[in-house]
C-alpha cells in the first residue's frame, strides 16, 4: 500500500520546478523504454529469434517481431531527434518533429 501523501508532499510536488518535472518526464521515459525493451524481448523468444539479435537497431528488432510500420516509424523519428537535438542540429529537424517536441516540453512545464 503506497505511503500516505502528506500535506508538505503535496506542496512540494506543487511547487516543484521545470527542473524536477523534467527530471520526472525522464524518468517516465527511461520506464517506458525499459518497458519497450522487456516486450521485445519476449517477443523475440516468442519468435524464436536468437540472442544476438539484440545487437541489432531498435526498429530492426521491432520489425524482426513484426511491430507495425507507424510504432517503427515513430521510433525511428524520436531518436533520430534525440540524436540531432544532442549534437546541436535541431534546426536539422522537420517541421512535425519540432511541433512534437514542443507539445512535449509545453506538457511538461504544464504538469
Amino acid at each position: 500500500m503506497p505511503a500516505k501523501e502528506t500535506r508538505e508532499s503535496i506542496e512540494a510536488e506543487l511547487n516543484a520546478g521545470e527542473r524536477e518535472r523534467l527530471v520526472q518526464k525522464l524518468r517516465e521515459l527511461i520506464q517506458n523504454c525499459t518497458e519497450l525493451e522487456r516486450d521485445l524481448e519476449e517477443r523475440e523468444a516468442e519468435a524464436g529469434l536468437p540472442t544476438y539479435e539484440k545487437s541489432k537497431s531498435i526498429v530492426e528488432r521491432m520489425a524482426a517481431v513484426g511491430m507495425g510500420q507507424d510504432p517503427i516509424d515513430h521510433v525511428k523519428t524520436l531518436m533520430d531527434a534525440i540524436l540531432k537535438t544532442s549534437s546541436s542540429r535541431g534546426d536539422e529537424l522537420p517541421d512535425h518533429v519540432k511541433s512534437e517536441l514542443a507539445a512535449i516540453v509545453r506538457n511538461i512545464r504544464k504538469a
